[in-house]
């Protein structure tokens, strides 16, 4: 019986701190819980309307977007014009970057690489939207097919997080 009694109570303490370690991750959940955004449904909601595989990157999207200081529907209408939201990209390279032939290695990589490059590359630096447009794609009609996609996504840049 001494056998079992140290050893009961090592598995009752075990129980215990499993419990304890349980209540304290959930506390931890609900403390990093991040903000609803509305862009990030209407952005879904778009792509999955045009049967776009980006819906799933939607977050990526806008994380990106946002950390470039870049209006949150660019990216998307980029990916949208030029390989329909992923359904013909290649390569991960939904942007059609560097005439299609840049693979990534993944999406996420390839939203990163461009909306940088849109943000802080010597082409495309201290440029407004539509100037950006105009040396991302030399076609006289490229920006303002762009900018049609983004005022379908939203006709109104401010969309804003709510809580």
């Amino acid at each position: 019986m001494k056998r079992f009694l140290p050893s009961g109570i090592m598995l009752f303490a075990g129980v215990l701190g499993i419990a304890t370690a349980a209540t304290h991750t959930n506390q931890d959940i609900t403390k990093v819980r991040r903000k609803f955004d509305i862009r990030e449904t209407v952005l879904r909601r778009f792509f999955k309307e045009k049967h776009c595989p980006a819906q799933d990157y939607a977050e990526v999207f806008l994380a990106e977007s946002d950390a470039h200081h870049l209006d949150w529907r660019l990216l998307p209408s980029l990916a949208f014009v030029e390989s329909g939201g992923g359904r013909t990209s290649k390569g991960n390279n939904l942007f059609g970057w560097a005439n299609g032939k840049q693979t990534f290695n993944s999406i996420s990589d390839a939203v990163h690489t461009v909306a940088a490059t849109l943000a802080s590359g010597r082409a495309y630096r201290g440029k407004d939207t539509e100037a950006k447009l105009a040396t991302y794609n030399k076609h006289a009609e490229y920006p303002a097919s762009v900018l049609a996609v983004m005022r379908q996504i939203s006709p109104n840049p401010q969309v804003a997080a709510a809580d």
